[in-house]
């Protein structure tokens, strides 16, 4: 377990925008040293001053999280810059929606070379050096409620999230002997701005990709679960080395049912996607 996060160093990709900018935030309120990377500069520069003129400690590195070169680069400048990493959050992620007819071969090698590669790249990168470095650590992934329940209209972003719970769960008892934790993060349906940096291939007849969008926004934007709420749900499962953690009451919902009768899921998905209805997904975790 982290109890005390003062002075601790976190890495937080994906961090101009959505969940990874509320992790930052959160994880600096509690004292933590910030390491940040995104793709998005002016987003990433946003957050590094707002926390500067809160007097934290930030550095942070424009990173493609699917580029291993970069990736490698960005590990070896936080290690320069703050000496050693005790939390790393692979946070980036991007959504796609439709289903495999519509998806292209580019579609796929974008959203795994993030979503999944990117937890990987991370992984690969930092955890040798936390091990080397010793006294612990701890490894979040963000996840989704669609890897643990398969999502409609969502194929590959599901697969890439399942993926992802499969390989945190398997890494948490290797990384364990180091006694480093790791966390999956699975929220639901929470308003992150991922939808702004979503592909969508198919969607209702006559509804343009900024109508449905428009759409899914507004109704996010009216729950209470938010990415701060995701933020603080992470620290929290970090102080207290939790594994898959769930957030908003759905997904444990839905998990549960999905655990009881996988038949019955299967069957509402097949109803969902009769020819006419519509599979556009909602922007979520």
């Amino acid at each position: 377990m982290m109890k005390d996060l003062k002075d601790k160093v976190v890495v937080v990709t994906g961090a101009a925008s959505g969940i990874g900018r509320e992790m930052a935030k959160a994880f600096a309120e509690r004292g933590a040293r910030l390491a940040l990377a995104d793709i998005d500069l002016e987003g990433l520069r946003a957050i590094r001053e707002e926390l500067e003129a809160a007097g934290r400690a930030v550095y942070s590195q424009e990173v493609d999280v699917a580029d291993a070169d970069r990736m490698e680069d960005f590990c070896a400048c936080v290690y320069r810059e703050m000496g050693r990493v005790d939390v790393l959050c692979n946070n980036a992620g991007v959504a796609l929606g439709g289903c495999l007819e519509h998806l292209t071969l580019e579609d796929w090698r974008w959203i795994v070379g993030i979503n999944l590669m990117g937890v990987i790249h991370g992984c690969h990168f930092f955890y040798p050096r936390m091990i080397e470095q010793g006294g612990g650590g701890h490894i979040v992934n963000t996840a989704s409620l669609a890897g643990l329940v398969p999502s409609v209209g969502l194929l590959a972003y599901t697969t890439t999230k399942f993926a992802v719970v499969g390989f945190s769960e398997a890494l948490r008892p290797e990384a364990a002997r180091h006694g480093i934790g790791v966390t999956v993060i699975c929220p639901s349906f929470v308003l992150t701005g991922i939808s702004r940096n979503a592909r969508i291939r198919s969607i209702r007849e006559g509804e343009s990709l900024e109508e449905g969008i428009k759409k899914s926004e507004e109704i996010l934007g009216k729950r209470k679960y938010t990415a701060r709420s995701v933020a603080e749900e992470t620290v929290k499962a970090v102080e207290k080395n939790r594994g898959v953690v769930r957030i908003c009451p759905e997904a444990y919902i839905m998990d549960y049912l999905y655990r009881l009768s996988r038949a019955l899921f299967g069957s509402i998905n097949t109803h969902i996607l009769r020819p006419g209805r519509n599979t556009q997904p909602n922007a979520g975790g």
